[in-house]
Formats: structure tokens, C-alpha cells, sequence
């Protein structure tokens, strides 16, 4: 009788954190779309770039029958992993990779606006001060803050002795093997926290964070506290930390919270970048992303160069992460139907959606996937 009611326990327990999947309620994107960006603006959501060159869609969420739509190109021209942010109903996007006659992948500061009232981009007058490619960029009210970005003189630089390399595969290999041999301090990561305000085009450096610069990270904002998830600490090597800052008159408060807990299988949770999370019935919840296994591992041992010593494989995930902010500790609470990461993640009626984004091979997806979770159970549509 004892056997029977714990194992009727033990039954309801699990099916209380079980994950049900069914279909998708939003149509694909037009093409697969990984490393772009996008954001919402009220009831639309708007994304592009990456893998989608110059081009962005819009898709009203509110419309049941409602399919992607093409809006105005991108007058920037492709790139990859810029930072796009809505404010006062319209979208902003900054920086960003692009091909130029200097060397390809360079790192460009510039920055756009795009008016759904008319259809139209804006070039603005202004330039960030801090790389925003490989940053991620949060909105409130009236700012866009801007946490992590990799370094302009050194990425750059990269690509310009790549090109100059030329045909020769010595040279080319002297380059990236000295780049991938720096420390991670020494890819130097912006840790400013800096703030592009609209209204009055007007940039602010609003403290230090001080947990190490970051590349792709996850990061929310809510009620004035920056939740930050992982991150690339140099290429190649990610980072298990989390961190809640929150925002007060004297600037931002920083404290550290749990580490992710490692999948399934794994000796060690490697840390995720491209991650896509949001806030879903007042849970935060993260998922997906990217990761070389074993190169914390070789990191801890002194291996500078982490993921490429002994030839690690890039792995895709599924995992799917609940924040428990009262105690700042994280669990796993079910996975996605397939391995996905560097999408773009927006939270609209309590589910997060996850759009687009890469799976194994860095294979762009088209898909948009939706995910809520009442703090019992997972619904991943």
C-alpha cells in the first residue's frame, strides 16, 4: 500500500514537470534565418538579417491567419550578429559583421531606424561606442541597454591578416593560431554596460559589469533587473555563470547567481551562447544555444587554445532552463523537439517564441517554436 501511493507520488511529480509538444501556432519565416536579429513592437514582430542577407519580415502575432510579410530591405546591407531593439514603436538596429573591400567579417558600428508607420529606414546620426556585434541588446521604456560585444581592433585586425595572407595556408594558420591561443581576458570582451536612449540620441556608459565581457549571451530585462545567461568568453570557450543586475539611481547592482547544471550525459555544463530565453507566467526560462563539450575542461588545464585541442565538435541543444529567482538556482524542466540556437527569442502572451535560428551543421531553420511554463509544466508548441 506505502509502494503504491509513493509510486502514485512519484507518477504525479514527474508528470507535473513533463513537457507536452504539439504543432506550431505561427506560420515558418519566408527562409531560414540564423545570427540576424528582430524584436516586437506591440502586437508585430519583426525579424532579418543573418542568413536572410538585407532582408526582415514582419508577422502579426495577433492574427490567427496571419503570414510573414516582406517589408522595406535593410538599407545596410547583409550582415550577421547585429543587435536589434524596439522602442517607441519602432525598431532599432546597430553594428553588426559585413563584407567590405577592407577584408570580409568586419565589425561596423552604424546604426538604423525602422518606422512601421511609413515603411521606411533612417539612417541615424551616430555611432556606438562600444562594438554591438556579439552583444545583446535589451529594451525598456525609452533605452536600449547593450551587455557584452567583441572587440572592433581585434576582430577586425583578424580578418584584415587573414586577407592578407593571401593564398598562403602557413600564414593563414599563423593568424588563427595566435588569435585562438589569447587568453580569454585578452579578447578583451566589452564588461561596459553601455545605453543608447533615442529621444535624445544620446549614448551613456552605465557601470561595469563585472563578471568578465561576454559574446551571445541571453539576457532579459524586467521590472529594472538585467537577468545574464552565459556567453562566449573568447571564441570557442563559453561560460556557465549567470548574473542579475538591477538598475537604481547610482547606476546598475550586480550579484551572481547558480550556474547552469549540466545536460544529461555531460561531465560538465560547458556554458551556452546564441541561448533564447524569456519570461513566461513570471518564470524566466532559457534554452538552446551552443558549446564545444571539454572546452572549459582544457581551459582548467591551461589550454588556451580550449576547443580546438583534441578537435572538439560544436554541439547544438535542446535543454530547456528554469531560473528559480528566489533561490537564483536552475533546473532542467524538458527539452525542444530538436537542437536549435542563435534564434530570435521575444515573449509575447506569456510564451516565449522562438524564432528561426540554426540546428547541427549550423543548418539555418525556418521554424517558429513557442514555449510557456507555469512553473509546473512545460508547453512547447
Amino acid at each position: 500500500m506505502k509502494k503504491t501511493a509513493l509510486h502514485s507520488a512519484l507518477f504525479a511529480a514527474i508528470a507535473m514537470t513533463a513537457f507536452a509538444a504539439q504543432a506550431s501556432q505561427y506560420p515558418d519565416l519566408p527562409v531560414g534565418i540564423t545570427s540576424g536579429a528582430g524584436a516586437l513592437i506591440g502586437d508585430t514582430v519583426y525579424v532579418g538579417l543573418g542568413t536572410g542577407g538585407d532582408k526582415f519580415y514582419s508577422l502579426n502575432l495577433k492574427d490567427k491567419d496571419a503570414q510573414w510579410q516582406e517589408i522595406a530591405a535593410f538599407p545596410g546591407g547583409p550582415r550577421n550578429q547585429p543587435v536589434a531593439a524596439a522602442v517607441d514603436g519602432k525598431l532599432y538596429v546597430f553594428g553588426g559583421f559585413t563584407n567590405t573591400d577592407v577584408a570580409d567579417n568586419q565589425l561596423i558600428n552604424d546604426a538604423y531606424s525602422y518606422n512601421p508607420a511609413d515603411n521606411t529606414w533612417t539612417k541615424l546620426e551616430t555611432r556606438s561606442p562600444r562594438a554591438a556585434t556579439g552583444a545583446t541588446g535589451v529594451a525598456d521604456k525609452n533605452k536600449v541597454y547593450f551587455v557584452g560585444g567583441v572587440n572592433e581592433e581585434i576582430w577586425n585586425g583578424l580578418f584584415q591578416d587573414v586577407k592578407a595572407a593571401g593564398e598562403d595556408e602557413a600564414k593563414k594558420k599563423a593568424v588563427f593560431d595566435a588569435y585562438f591561443n589569447l587568453r580569454y581576458q585578452d579578447f578583451f570582451f566589452s564588461s561596459d554596460i553601455v545605453s543608447y536612449e533615442p529621444a535624445t540620441n544620446t549614448w551613456r556608459n552605465e557601470g561595469h559589469f563585472p563578471y568578465s565581457g561576454r559574446a551571445g549571451a541571453a539576457v532579459e530585462l524586467k521590472d529594472n533587473k538585467i537577468l545574464v545567461v552565459n556567453g562566449e568568453l573568447k571564441a570557442g570557450l563559453r561560460t556557465a555563470s549567470t548574473e542579475l543586475g538591477t538598475i537604481g539611481k547610482n547606476g546598475i547592482t550586480w550579484k551572481k547567481l547558480g550556474d547552469l547544471p549540466a545536460p544529461k550525459g555531460a561531465a560538465q555544463q560547458d556554458g551556452i551562447a546564441g541561448g533564447m530565453g524569456g519570461y513566461t507566467f513570471g518564470n524566466y526560462i532559457v534554452t538552446g544555444g551552443t558549446n564545444f563539450p571539454g572546452a572549459r575542461a582544457n581551459y582548467e588545464k591551461g589550454i588556451t587554445d580550449a576547443h580546438r585541442t583534441g578537435g572538439l565538435k560544436k554541439t547544438w541543444h535542446s535543454e530547456v532552463y528554469a531560473l528559480d529567482a528566489k533561490k537564483g538556482t536552475w533546473k532542467i524542466i524538458g527539452n525542444l523537439p530538436q537542437n536549435l540556437g542563435h534564434g530570435v527569442a521575444v515573449t509575447y502572451n506569456n510564451k516565449v517564441l522562438l524564432i528561426g535560428g540554426q540546428t547541427e551543421g549550423n543548418k539555418p531553420v525556418a521554424s517558429v517554436t513557442t514555449m510557456s511554463y507555469d512553473g509546473k509544466r512545460l508547453v512547447i508548441e
